[in-house]
């Protein structure tokens, strides 16, 4: 095992550290508002910028397509989202968010920013520019298989 095995094998790992503490602090975050998952908080933000298919959810948040029915319906149940039809094609089901939805997530934003700065305090603004894109590439590579 060389270097760099060995430090994209530590690289992973802290990947998944950074995920099981991000999952604790967001579940928590979620729990305040309603929501019982963290997926869920992610399905809100993918909507915030509007109303999006179902497949389009799936994509955005890597999530299955069996998965996010369930996922919707739940988010449903609980008033943060609506579905409708697509008007040019009925085949095509659209999610949107309610006001409760938007509330939901104006407060987990809220919050998520006080986290983040605490998260980041002494990291620089160019390194964590550098750090973002190597996750997307990284996310991008991974993607691929």
């Amino acid at each position: 095992m060389d270097n760099s095995d060995h430090l994209h094998g530590s690289i992973v790992v802290n990947i998944f550290r950074c995920s099981n503490l991000l999952e604790r602090i967001g579940r928590k975050l979620a729990s305040e508002v309603g929501l019982t998952s963290v997926h869920q908080w992610f399905i809100l933000s993918a909507l915030s910028n509007g109303d999006l298919s179902l497949k389009q959810l799936g994509k955005n948040t890597l999530v299955t397509k069996q998965n996010m029915t369930g996922m919707i319906e739940r988010l449903k149940q609980g008033q943060f989202v609506t579905t409708y039809e697509a008007h040019d094609d009925r085949r095509m089901t659209l999610v949107s968010l309610t006001e409760k939805g938007k509330q939901a997530l104006t407060h987990l934003d809220r919050f998520g920013i006080t986290n983040n700065e605490a998260s980041f305090e002494h990291i620089k603004l160019d390194e964590l520019t550098s750090f973002n894109r190597c996750l997307q590439q990284l996310i991008e590579n991974m993607n691929k298989e």
